[in-house]
């Protein structure tokens, strides 16, 4: 599994990488510190799940979100310290599949990349 992980706290970062790597030994964890990195990235990487940060210089997360639901339907889970409700709100009609709030709990995020990545391998019913 490969997870895609934008932020621009390099320790929010690490923390990450760490709890996922701790959960998950085989995971790969992709960084990327700005939301045009984290693009690139998830270009070259085509990663099974995207981590995105809101409030980036340059790109914040909607925009990322936005550019990458142009094109692909990876679980997308947003972390951010934005925690009103029209934040979360926008967050989930621009297409992100589940919201945490910083700080979080290791095991809430575990919860919710396991939901996920559940849903995202489930068979789609038809229309």
């Amino acid at each position: 599994m490969k997870i895609l992980c934008i932020d621009d706290a390099p320790d929010i970062l690490e923390v990450l990488e760490l709890s996922f790597k701790l959960k998950w030994p085989d995971v790969k964890v992709i960084k990327a510190g700005d939301g045009p990195a984290g693009l690139a990235a998830f270009k070259k990487e085509i990663p099974d799940l995207l981590v995105v940060d809101l409030g980036m210089p340059g790109m914040d997360g909607y925009e990322v979100i936005r550019q990458i639901r142009l094109t692909s339907k990876v679980p997308i889970i947003i972390l951010s310290v934005r925690d009103e409700e029209k934040d979360i709100a926008k967050g989930l009609q621009m297409g992100a599949d589940d919201y945490i709030v910083k700080p979080f709990g290791h095991l809430q995020l575990f919860a919710r990349v396991d939901s996920v990545l559940r849903r995202a391998a489930a068979p789609q019913s038809p229309e």
